[in-house]
């Protein structure tokens, strides 16, 4: 796969992150954190083990358990603190928060991993960053809660979500690693839900037909595609394209709620886009400087 192609996928799943949102919001007055958590990633997760046994995935080595047990507990914990936000503040904000792991990803491999990042992965970090305020943002929002403090959390656990699964889809199948994590995120909340609530099933029909889309497009296809992609894309690139969320967000609710769109979230939008570019216009003027030292 080209890494252009991958950056296609990524944009698509994304576009379905930004779908639930809205999906998800109303689902959390009938239920409680955990117990959808549980529904959807087992349901998710069985989904994609199934198909995967079928088309001839028997054996799992200890080191793909290893990997995707890992990644899966780290997910298990962004999502958590990302749920609960958006439980205790508005869907702007914490579409905003969690595109505030744009910042977080190159910081991480900068200071970890000891790798200098290109000036224009920083400019294109902070252009999103300025994108995402003016896209979600627009209006008054209030002062910080509690929800926001859990969304931030998330969202440095989900910086480090995504640098790790970078580490371990270049080492193992990406779609064992997938189905693996998406299982453990199921049977994590489960046990939690278990452990801290009253788990039930007793919803009504039309938010059945939303968690059954969220669990199937939304958890397991996109995962599984995430995890494919970021094969051929490095973690400070693919997290600017997360950054597209609150945008596909926006127009999910201008499209599906009649949701009105301002002209701020339109400059927001495309800041975020010339952001997300960014590193591409850079790797394009190089190829293009060698040409003409070649000639």
């Amino acid at each position: 796969m080209k890494r252009g192609n991958a950056e296609i996928i990524m944009i698509v799943i994304v576009a379905m992150w930004g779908l639930s949102f809205s999906l998800t919001k109303p689902i959390l007055n009938d239920i409680e954190i955990f117990n959808f958590m549980a529904i959807r990633f087992l349901m998710g997760g069985g989904l994609l083990s199934i198909l995967l046994f079928l088309i001839g995935y028997r054996k799992i080595t200890r080191e793909q358990w290893i990997g995707g047990t890992i990644t899966g507990t780290v997910l298990f914990f962004a999502f958590t603190f990302h749920t609960i936000g958006l439980k205790y503040t508005t869907v702007a904000k914490n579409a905003f928060i969690v595109g505030t792991s744009v910042v977080f990803v190159p910081f991480i491999v900068t200071c970890i991993r000891k790798q200098k990042q290109p000036p224009l992965i920083w400019v294109g970090t902070c252009l999103a960053i300025i994108g995402l305020a003016l896209v979600t943002l627009e209006g008054h929002q209030g002062n910080i809660n509690f929800g926001d403090l859990m969304t931030l959390i998330g969202s440095i656990i989900l910086a480090y979500y995504i640098i790790l699964v970078e580490e371990y889809v270049k080492k193992y199948d990406a779609k064992v690693i997938a189905a693996i994590q998406i299982v453990i995120v199921g049977f994590l909340s489960l046990i939690e839900s278990l452990m801290i609530e009253t788990p039930t099933i007793h919803l009504s029909s039309e938010a059945w037909s939303r968690m059954l889309f969220l669990g199937i497009v939304c958890t397991a296809l996109t995962y599984l595609s995430a995890n494919i992609a970021q094969k051929y894309i490095p973690a400070t690139n693919i997290v600017l394209i997360y950054t597209l969320e609150p945008i596909f967000a926006t127009l999910f609710g201008w499209i599906f709620l009649s949701e009105m769109i301002g002209l701020q979230a339109v400059i927001g939008s495309v800041v975020i886009v010339i952001g997300v570019g960014m590193p591409n216009m850079g790797m394009c003027m190089k190829k293009i400087a060698r040409r003409i030292q070649a000639e």
